[in-house]
């Protein structure tokens, strides 16, 4: 313990808040919350901890606290900080099928209903998290048919456009004509708020009530779909048949297995008494045992930013603050939810399932990350023998070069780590002492700025798995040309150097220092494979940033030539048609409706951009 974490657990609060624990970079490893953020952040330094949390204590190097009203500020806080940060010691949830929520956009005049990807603190209501993409765009439909809610964007509505057809067939109040007020239009809101959240005997006797006003006014048009949408939302009730003396409703059934520092939870989402779907999700971070605080974890990720969170969730084992879990959900969802743990019936039989789900996805992860790795090991391992390596290399970094006739040269770093991609650690270098066309030497400049970066992070401490953690094995993109300049070059620097190879594409050749044949391996050879996957990345790195540069630099270049286009007119023909190629595709009639443009300027470029078509015209 350093001076500045005694000086610090001097000065914390009696206050619940949230902690954050940083390492000696000032990289944020851990993030937790605290009934009393005195007794417990002090806890960490005192007496014997798990494995896990050792490792933790002797990586924080400072911490910083942030004070609450209360435990629940502190719970919702603390899920808010692991999302952003994203803490090396904290279990995250890891899946890529970010389910769906409806989104009520609340911050505009007239509301909107949209799918999003997540759920958001933006001020708009948030349904879901629905378990796929096809069950929110059915719901959607559904809403849109019984409730008349725009569906144009808010730059439509701002133009004051006459209305759309959704208008003429009553799907749509048409307030950009004004044919409706706010105050009208936000009781529709409410009213599909309700509706989303399964409160239907409210909106059925809200229905009758404005189909009776509807007929006693004469307006029978509007009493007919009142009358229409009531039969729809009758039938959508007796579906649900919520009837708990039949245990059946809407409810969630939710496992967690554990092992080797990875978990899988597994859910089952039960609708008017049957499973309509299920899902899994990966949590890193946890370990066997931790199951109780892998639950909270999951539960307060997966329903902490939506409003559509059944009455129910079961679960083989209460979380960690389940009662302040039941109190922030139902404060979000705007009914009661509770957290429990069946113990007899149907209810249990199906988490017994769930549990068994939840045990074979892990099951058949692990296998499939455990074979992935066998694989990387053994081509490592003849990696090693066919190098004449003294050990695996644990880091391995390729490096290409891509350019034109000299143009536009750019490098290309691409690191793999015990034989997997590691795309946050690549890095792309821009040439900066060449004019012309010379592998070789622009070789040599990314080689040694990389390596001149290594040594001055090594010197200020910085992160170890940056420039500063140097490779096992550099492999090259070219051949023995290339091998001997980058060579040459580390060989000017301090210290032990790593093993430096070649790759020549034409047939597969491996080139090595002071070798002068060239090393030719059999194509199902798994270090060559591997190698090969080096290679082809780097080259495909090193491609699509030069593309970049050049597209720029030919936009850029040719827009700046034209007549009458300066940097403020180039940038708003870009923004609004999107690229080049659409400029040059684009009419005289559409360029000059473009913002900031004319009729005289569009002529001028639609000539200039057109030039060699004319001329070709005239031959």
């Amino acid at each position: 313990m350093n001076d500045c974490i005694r000086q610090k657990l001097k000065q914390l609060p009696d206050s619940p808040g949230c902690y954050l624990m940083k390492d000696e970079t000032g990289q944020i490893i851990y993030v937790g919350k605290a009934i009393n953020l005195k007794n417990r952040v002090r806890s960490y330094f005192r007496g014997k901890h798990d494995a896990k949390t050792e490792r933790l204590v002797e990586k924080i190097a400072d911490l910083e606290t942030v004070v609450v009203k209360n435990e629940t500020e502190a719970l919702i806080l603390e899920a808010n900080l692991i999302k952003e940060h994203e803490p090396h010691y904290n279990i995250l949830m890891r899946d890529d099928k970010h389910y769906p929520y409806l989104k009520l956009t609340m911050d505009e005049d007239f509301p909107r209903l949209l799918v999003a990807r997540r759920a958001r603190s933006d001020g708009s209501k948030y349904f879901g998290p629905y378990p796929s993409v096809g069950s929110i765009h059915k719901a959607r439909e559904l809403v849109q048919d019984i409730f008349p809610l725009r569906s144009c964007s808010g730059t439509d509505l701002a133009k004051g456009r006459r209305s759309c057809l959704n208008a003429h067939i009553s799907r749509c109040p048409a307030p950009c004509e004004g044919k409706i007020s706010r105050e009208d239009y936000a009781k529709i809101v409410d009213q599909v708020s309700l509706f989303l959240q399964g409160k239907m005997p409210e909106l059925i006797r809200e229905r009758k009530r404005e189909m009776e006003l509807a007929a006693a006014e004469l307006r029978f048009e509007d009493a007919a779909r009142h009358r229409d949408a009531m039969t729809v939302l009758g039938a959508l009730a007796a579906q649900q048949g919520i009837d708990s003396r039949s245990g059946k409703g809407d409810f969630d059934v939710i496992a967690v297995a554990a092992a080797a520092e990875q978990a899988i939870v597994q859910i089952f989402f039960v609708r008017r008494g049957t499973v309509t779907s299920r899902a899994h999700f990966n949590l890193t971070g946890g370990a066997q045992g931790e199951e109780p605080l892998l639950l909270r974890r999951f539960l307060q990720e997966y329903y902490g930013g939506g409003d559509r969170i059944p009455p129910a969730l079961y679960v083989p084992q209460l979380p960690e603050d389940a009662a302040l879990l039941e109190e922030t959900f139902a404060a979000t969802a705007g009914h009661k939810v509770r957290i429990a743990v069946p113990q007899r019936g149907n209810k249990l039989r199906l988490l017994r399932l769930v549990e068994e789900n939840a045990r074979l996805t892990l099951a058949n992860y692990l296998n499939t990350r455990e074979r992935q790795e066998e694989r990387n090991s053994l081509a490592l391992e003849e990696l090693r023998r066919v190098l004449s390596l003294p050990a695996s290399p644990r880091r391995i970094e390729c490096y290409d070069i891509s350019h034109i006739q000299g143009s536009d040269m750019v490098g290309s770093m691409i690191v793999f780590i015990n034989g997997v991609a590691m795309p946050k650690l690549y890095r792309h270098f821009r040439i900066k002492t060449l004019d012309g066309s010379n592998d070789f030497a622009a070789l040599q400049e990314v080689l040694e700025r990389r390596w001149k970066r290594g040594l001055d992070e090594r010197e200020q401490g910085k992160h170890p798995l940056d420039f500063g953690d140097f490779p096992d094995l550099i492999v090259i993109d070219g051949g023995k040309g290339q091998l001997s300049s980058v060579v040459e070059r580390l060989n000017e620097f301090p210290g032990k150097k790593p093993r430096i190879i070649a790759l020549a594409k034409q047939f597969e050749e491996i080139y090595l220092p002071q070798s002068a044949e060239a090393l030719r391996l059999p194509h199902d050879n798994q270090a060559l494979q591997l190698l090969q996957r080096l290679r082809d990345e780097a080259h495909r790195f090193a491609i699509a940033y030069h593309r970049r540069l050049r597209d720029k630099r030919q936009t850029m270049s040719l827009l700046d030539q034209a007549p009458g286009i300066g940097e403020q007119r180039r940038k708003s023909l870009l923004k609004t048609f999107g690229s080049l190629k659409s400029v040059r595709a684009a009419s005289e009639e559409e360029l000059a409706a473009a913002p900031l443009m004319n009729k005289k300027a569009a002529k001028a470029l639609f000539a200039f951009l057109h030039q060699d078509e004319a001329g070709k015209a005239k031959d």
